[in-house]
């Protein structure tokens, strides 16, 4: 990931008046968007409200039917997993003077990334040490499994590294909004499948029994 920096957000935004709004870049590495974090003051009745927020700017046009389909996924997620998926809103508007969506989310402040296997130790003594952590990770893990295993044909996407993350108040949050599922019909559909895509599908499912591992190897 590249070193975080101060500056504002670049381009034009429909919805957003980015001239001057102090913005951290803090991921450009996704498949599918940059990632901005910005903080904002708002006035309410009895006093003032600091929203911390983060920016999702798609790399590619999103037409109005893949935009549909992304709304309905992410309220999948959340319909299923509650608060372990962080709030967020789709909105159709302008980049760059096309039509396009931004996501606008609230923050989730990364401290560890729970489904990358090379920290496995630090997973297994967090887990034991944070039952709430665990029980949320477990809420997750049969969620992606009911999708995955009862032909629905969804799979999860864990392929980005900081998707399935314990943000600084040691909550499991799955940060992801664009493109949340693989559809595993469109493997079948061509004889010969997106190479990326499979490499996508397969490493998400080795992550999902590493998390699979990280429970057992907690189990009280």
């Amino acid at each position: 990931m590249p070193r975080r920096r101060t500056l504002d957000l670049a381009g034009t935004i429909g919805c957003i008046d980015t001239r001057g709004l102090k913005t951290t870049l803090i991921s450009t590495v996704g498949t599918h968007c940059d990632v901005w974090r910005t903080t904002r003051m708002v006035s309410r009745e009895g006093g003032a409200l600091m929203l911390d927020l983060v920016i999702k700017r798609p790399k590619l046009a999103v037409s109005h039917a893949e935009i549909r389909i992304m709304r309905r996924d992410w309220k999948i997620l959340h319909d299923r997993l509650g608060d372990i998926v962080p709030e967020a809103i789709f909105v159709e508007t302008e980049v760059q003077g096309s039509p396009n969506v931004v996501v606008v989310a609230e923050a989730a402040p990364l401290w560890f990334n729970v489904a990358n296997p090379a920290y496995e130790e630090d997973a297994v003594m967090l887990m034991r040490q944070n039952p709430k952590s665990r029980a949320q990770l477990g809420l997750f893990i049969e969620a992606a499994r009911d999708w995955y295993d009862q032909g629905n044909g969804k799979l999860i996407d864990l392929f980005g590294l900081d998707n399935l993350v314990i943000d600084v108040n040691r909550r499991v949050r799955y940060v992801d909004s664009f493109n949340v599922f693989f559809y595993l019909d469109l493997l079948d559909m061509e004889d010969d499948a997106d190479s990326h895509l499979r490499n996508m599908v397969e490493i998400s499912l080795e992550r999902l029994d590493y998390l699979d591992w990280v429970m057992r190897l907690t189990r009280p």
